[in-house]
């Protein structure tokens, strides 16, 4: 790995397209340590009003380095020939993607199955199954190894070690901090057996980045990116995995909503969660204007039941499978 490429990929302040002419124009990682920001602004056209320590970045991508060499960690820059393709057409991918692990997995049929930590049994029980039957099917599922529906996924996927079908259990876990570490700590076993099943860890995060609130979101965006569609099985008002539901909106993903978002558990957390945020002001939220799963499936989302109507929905027409009002009041 080229510890300059290493270097410019955590200057977080750059754009992918800036981090690109910033690579053209340097070819030492020397050159960026002592570079001013003078030099820095004009090599990317904009004044650039962050705070710039050129040392400390050389002297943070020649660690980061030395941990990679240590954990087998791999990465891929943006523009190399196995760069994840689906990753790479959207308009904000990472410069660098670290990774360990099998990538490959992330070559042929992928989903992301996401939801909420507070989650009830029915969701919990979804989440497991459905990724299940994806990944015994040959699907890659992707999602953020985080409590709840998160995990609930990916123990799903790697229950097929379970019954002796070793290679056959794809997923890849996405991390909101660096690619040495695993967040939270409780799901480092998870991590393990997703290693084990022959699925992948991944994250824009070199070695040693703190898992910080507003990285979460980014993440969020990878797990929408690296799929053709994205499954929410329970989730709150405006919640992370709605997030993550719109980043899978503005990339041209398949959006689509389980059965179990509806159940009397989940509308139950989900009012709970919405007192909450008024009780406390709420910021931006109110109760009209928050995003609910109900309100995607009012727009067009699809509602599904398994694995199988799920794959129906992706290879339909667009538009052919909306559903309306009086439907969802069904689940």
């Amino acid at each position: 790995m080229d510890v300059l490429n290493l270097a410019i990929a955590s200057i977080d302040f750059l754009t992918l397209r800036e981090k690109i002419l910033l690579r053209k124009n340097i070819d030492t990682l020397e050159h960026l340590a002592i570079m001013s920001i003078g030099e820095l602004s004009s090599i990317i056209g904009r004044a650039v009003r962050s705070e710039w320590k050129g040392k400390w970045t050389a002297a943070l991508a020649e660690r980061s380095l030395k941990i990679m060499d240590a954990l087998g960690i791999a990465c891929l820059v943006y523009g190399e020939k196995d760069y994840p393709p689906l990753l790479a057409e959207t308009f904000d991918p990472p410069y660098v993607l670290f990774y360990r692990g099998n990538l490959a997995v992330l070559k042929g049929h992928c989903l992301s199955v996401v939801g909420t930590r507070r989650v009830c049994r029915e969701s919990a029980e979804a989440a497991f199954e459905f990724a299940r039957q994806a990944c015994a099917s040959g699907w890659t599922v992707v999602s953020g190894l985080a409590d709840g529906i998160d995990s609930f996924a990916h123990r799903g996927a790697v229950s097929l070690l379970e019954e002796g079908k070793l290679g056959l259990a794809p997923t890849v876990a996405v991390l909101p901090c660096g690619i040495d570490t695993v967040v939270p700590g409780a799901n480092k076993r998870l991590a393990a057996s997703i290693l084990k099943g022959g699925g992948c860890i991944v994250s824009e995060y070199a070695p040693g980045v703190p898992a910080e609130k507003w990285r979460f979101v980014q993440r969020n965006r990878i797990i929408a990116a690296l799929c053709q569609g994205t499954l929410v099985v329970q989730a709150p008002p405006n919640s992370g995995a709605l997030i993550t539901a719109d980043f899978a909106l503005d990339y041209g993903r398949e959006l689509v909503f389980h059965k179990s978002c509806f159940c009397p558990d989940a509308v139950r957390i989900s009012e709970a969660a919405k007192k909450s945020l008024l009780s406390r002001g709420g910021g931006a939220f109110s109760a009209k204007a928050a995003r609910t799963c109900a309100s995607y499936v009012e727009d067009g989302a699809c509602v599904v039941q398994n694995f199988e109507e799920f794959v129906k929905v992706l290879g339909s027409e667009p538009g052919s499978h909306t559903i309306n009002k009086e439907q969802l009041e069904l689940f």
